[in-house]
């Protein structure tokens, strides 16, 4: 009975580790994130790679890789005004949930793939490369509305 409670707990103890451990991060893998053109109305098609084991996942991944970018490393026609850490320290519980609770999805307009899902040499995922399109003006106008003012780049 005992070794059989303790074969459960083990089972169910590598079970969860082995589901947060799947969670893809950004910060794991290299990649780039470029910016295409710009639209009227300040909105931006920025290309990212997006890594995952299917497209769903990769997907999501370059879309937190094109939020950050956008948030924090600007490009160069844009200035940077904030580091992530800094970012992350003053306004901790609203940048949790705009990237956990997936409210930068408000701020996406599409999402494009302009290549296929291929295999990443020496790693145990794949990689997909899509066009994404977010809206500027709105987050910045949202940032300014919860009393963040400006983070990564603006004008």
């Amino acid at each position: 009975m005992r070794k059989s409670i303790l074969l459960g707990l083990l089972c169910l103890f590598v079970f969860v580790g082995t589901t947060y451990a799947q969670k893809v991060k950004p910060v794991e893998y290299g990649g780039s994130v470029n910016l295409v053109k710009e639209l009227p109305n300040n909105v931006i098609v920025v290309r990212s790679l997006g890594y995952g084991k299917n497209e769903a996942t990769a997907r999501e991944d370059a879309e937190i890789r094109v939020m950050r970018a956008v948030m924090y490393v600007g490009f160069p026609k844009y200035s940077k005004f904030a580091s992530e850490a800094d970012a992350e320290a003053k306004h901790a519980d609203y940048i949790n949930n705009f990237f956990d609770g997936k409210r930068y999805k408000d701020f996406i307009v599409g999402v494009e793939s302009v290549g296929d899902l291929t295999k990443v040499k020496g790693q145990k995922v794949k990689q997909m490369p899509f066009d994404i399109t977010v809206n500027h003006k709105a987050l910045r106008q949202n940032l300014k509305e919860n009393g963040i003012g400006r983070l990564g780049f603006g004008r």
